[in-house]
């Protein structure tokens, strides 16, 4: 029989030297990272100012968020990898996606300034390139490796709240300025609160113990907050309150969730950098002293092992029963890790999936009733509820649908 024993201990070191290859590459995607969480915020303070257009002075916030929105996404294209570089395909062809629409982005800023755009259009469309830079740190949740997993699932989800609660924002601002709050934008706040819960609880599930106590000191709105939502989604008059104190208040909630994002992305890189360093730190050698070259043609030196002459090397084809233990445990704790490895990537690639079968159904939805994306959710979850099933099932049975038909989806 040949011996495996060889093969067992390369293979082992691949297996380390790969997860390190998958640390190292959300290491260099650093500077992205922190890149299109910017553009992402900007984007979200431009979309803001437009309730202002109407206003005398209207282009002056403006055109200051639209310089942040060109900065930001400057600092974007100068983080770029090369598309020389290896990175998952899928990774790339979102990354070209979200390119393309920041391209519609001078046509849009040209509408609104003609006022061409219904204010509900505007939000939509800049909603609309936001969510392809969300999906960016989507992506890279989806694609990491294990020990980044909780990070930067944590992190989507927290960003993926934080457009909602500007999504909130807009709509708030457009009823508060009307001076009185449609049926239809009614629904929508009611759906985005909801939005923002699910996201936020998502977040708390993954999210290390510094990022939720700070979420946590400020996750509950002010009473002033509150009492302005209350007016909103109940219909009542809107008489007497000021848009811009509403503005002000949910900015002010917004920069602040920026600075948790702002921590969320830095506690990445921190337990990247931790995980390279234990790969690097993990011994080569069992707590007996027992040293394991893995070369073709190796020598097996064992320590304190009186049955052999000091120094006298072990050949490859004479393996003692204290070095095959020794490589058992390092293969079975190994095992052992990667087993548990797979099952936290495993609910974590569930989750995902889950909120991408959810997104598509609500592409479908907008591109067929010519609605927004709370709008959407909205028909999702009452369709849910009026059959008593989760909405991730809902949006299965509808992409099923759709796919049988042959019908486009976003995807």
């Amino acid at each position: 029989m040949q011996n495996t024993l060889s093969y067992a201990g390369r293979y082992l070191v691949a297996a380390r030297e790969s997860e390190r290859s998958a640390l190292q590459d959300l290491l260099q995607r650093e500077r992205l990272l922190s890149a299109i969480g910017g553009l992402i915020h900007a984007l979200q303070r431009e979309r803001g100012v437009t309730i202002w257009l109407c206003s005398a002075d209207g282009q002056t916030p403006l055109a200051v968020r639209q310089a942040e929105v060109d900065l930001a996404l400057s600092a974007l294209l100068a983080a770029l990898p090369s598309p020389e570089s290896r990175a998952a395909s899928r990774f790339y062809g979102r990354l070209a996606l979200a390119l393309h629409t920041l391209d519609g982005l001078t046509a849009l800023r040209e509408q609104v300034r003609r006022r061409q755009l219904a204010h509900s259009e505007a939000i939509q469309q800049f909603s609309e390139i936001i969510r392809h830079q969300l999906h960016l740190i989507y992506e890279a949740a989806d694609t990491a490796s294990h020990g980044m997993s909780h990070a930067l699932l944590a992190l989507f989800s927290f960003m993926q709240g934080k457009e909602l609660a500007g999504q909130e924002r807009a709509t708030g601002a457009a009823g508060f300025a009307a001076g009185q709050f449609s049926a239809e934008e009614r629904r929508q706040l009611v759906a985005l609160l909801e939005a923002q819960e699910q996201s936020f609880n998502t977040f708390c599930q993954f999210a290390d113990a510094q990022s939720l106590a700070a979420w946590r000191a400020m996750a509950e709105a002010g009473q002033e907050t509150e009492k302005l939502r209350r007016i909103a989604c109940s219909g009542a008059t809107t008489r007497g309150v000021d848009v811009q104190h509403w503005f002000r208040l949910l900015s002010e909630r917004l920069d602040a969730m920026q600075q948790i994002a702002d921590r969320l992305e830095r506690q990445v890189m921190i337990a990247c950098r931790q995980a390279i360093a234990q790969l690097e730190a993990a011994p080569s050698t069992d707590e007996g002293g027992l040293p394991l070259h893995y070369a073709q043609g190796y020598r097996l030196y064992v320590a304190d092992a009186p049955w052999r002459e000091a120094g006298e090397a072990l050949e490859a084809n004479g393996i003692a029963p204290q070095l095959g233990g020794a490589l058992l445990a390092l293969i079975e704790n190994q095992a052992q890790r990667l087993a548990a490895q797979s099952e936290e990537l495993a609910a974590m690639r569930a989750t995902l999936t889950q909120r991408k079968q959810i997104d598509r159904a609500k592409a479908l939805l907008m591109q067929h009733h010519q609605c927004d994306e709370p709008q959407a959710w909205q028909m999702l979850r009452k369709m849910a509820m009026a059959q008593n099933k989760r909405i991730v099932d809902i949006a299965d049975a509808m992409l099923n649908v759709a796919a049988a038909f042959s019908l486009p989806q976003n995807r």
